[in-house]
């Protein structure tokens, strides 16, 4: 058997196989090696299996949701943009959708059809994949790579890690990328989980589980320390907290930290208006029924009011100066203290990852081990919740596949 190539790509992420489809060309042998016994695992799950594989708006908006790497993902997103992708599958007879939120589906909300497409084009193009084949070792000698993956041994003049990063380990994301990586010199960055749920220490506010607030402020503070602020919906759980406004700052947050969430979009200062002059023109009221203004579930406020030592049914007239104050603060910024933070079992990304310092931004090659790629997850690039990560790591995937050609 030749087991001889010009490229090899670990990973059948979208990632791996949209690399291996745009550096495909007439006489070009290209292998992916896939430890799992099919492909696109993850992809599958994504969006609940309706694969939210990317989010509308303007390059400019998009960069602003992959926290502190927008400089370095903005070469690959600027070349191969979300419109891009779109049009991509819709010239490939996938319709899409976009959410009034901006996520965008395939129209038949089926992670499979983009995984479909992406197989038959591997097809297409001569790709060949060997499933059942982790890479246990790899060594650069001199122009080539040798691997050893599954049962055999594999020459080839360009790898590529596209293998994922920690999050979803059962779907095979299990950290096989960063080990490739160290092996050949390259540094790899903090591992932590992303885009994951925070639990809460001391949490009393289980009976408020499946309860969202929209458009929410949050904030993340460290030692007293403002570390980021940020707005959107949050979920009670069972345990803590979760939704897009906490998935997208778990990047950050560690235990010990706090956390505080407003209970309402409106702002401090609507606050601090609209509560001391219904509490003055609707003093017969009870506190519980004058806190609807604020559009807050009935649940919610009953734990509002109850952390704040007020009674519910004490007329607004009879409310103190002292117990107003509480529950302005507390409407503003409900603080809870971080326990922990989901690992990679609930995680839907990895934060860290193969340095950016030592990756061309624009090719994804390595500017330590000539020849050697990488795209998506493995890379110390995290996205937020909606379709960005998924983008990235169509776009990288893209950057290396071209830059292979």
């Amino acid at each position: 058997m030749n087991n001889r190539y010009d490229t090899i790509i670990t990973g059948t992420g979208p990632a791996g196989l949209f690399c291996a489809i745009n550096a495909s060309s007439a006489g070009k042998k290209i292998l992916i090696l896939e430890k799992n016994s099919s492909a696109g695992k993850k992809l599958l799950l994504s969006g609940s299996g309706q694969c939210n594989f990317t989010h509308t708006g303007s390059i400019p908006e998009f960069l602003k949701h992959y926290g502190d790497t927008a400089n370095f993902v903005k070469p690959a997103l600027s070349a191969f943009t979300n419109i891009q992708l779109i049009e991509f599958f819709e010239s490939h007879g996938i319709k899409t959708v976009a959410r009034d939120d901006g996520k965008v589906f395939p129209a038949s909300m089926k992670g499979e059809d983009i995984l479909s497409l992406l197989l038959k084009l591997c097809r297409d193009n001569s790709v060949e994949i060997k499933y059942n084949a982790q890479v246990r070792s790899i060594s650069h000698n001199g122009p080539e790579f040798i691997l050893s993956a599954g049962s055999g041994i594999y020459t080839a003049e360009k790898f590529v890690i596209a293998a994922g990063g920690s999050s979803y380990p059962a779907t095979g994301s299990s950290g096989d990328g960063f080990r490739l990586a160290a092996s050949l010199g390259h540094s790899i960055t903090e591992i932590t989980p992303a885009l994951t749920p925070l639990y809460i220490k001391d949490y009393t506010l289980g009976e408020l589980s499946g309860i969202s607030i929209k458009e929410s402020r949050v904030t993340l503070a460290r030692d007293d320390k403002k570390i980021i602020s940020a707005r959107g919906d949050i979920l009670f759980t069972p345990k803590g907290l979760s939704g897009p406004g906490i998935l997208d700052l778990s990047r950050y947050a560690r235990s010990g930290d706090s956390i505080t969430i407003s209970l309402t979009d409106k702002s401090m200062q609507e606050i601090e208006s609209l509560l001391p002059e219904a509490l003055k023109n609707e003093g017969k009221k009870s506190i519980r029924n004058i806190l609807k203004i604020f559009e807050m579930p009935e649940r919610v406020i009953d734990a509002l009011l109850a952390y704040a030592s007020v009674d519910p049914l004490k007329k607004a007239g009879e409310i103190s100066r002292a117990e107003r104050s509480r529950i302005i603060n507390l409407i503003n910024a409900f603080p809870f203290e971080i326990k922990e933070k989901g690992d990679f079992r609930t995680a839907m990304a990895t934060a860290g990852g193969v340095s950016r310092d030592e990756i061309d931004r624009k090719t994804m090659e390595s500017k330590i081990v000539r020849g050697l790629y990488f795209a998506g997850e493995v890379i110390d690039v995290d996205g937020d919740t909606g379709g960005y990560n998924i983008q990235w790591a169509f776009s990288s995937g893209r950057a290396a596949g071209r830059s292979l050609l």
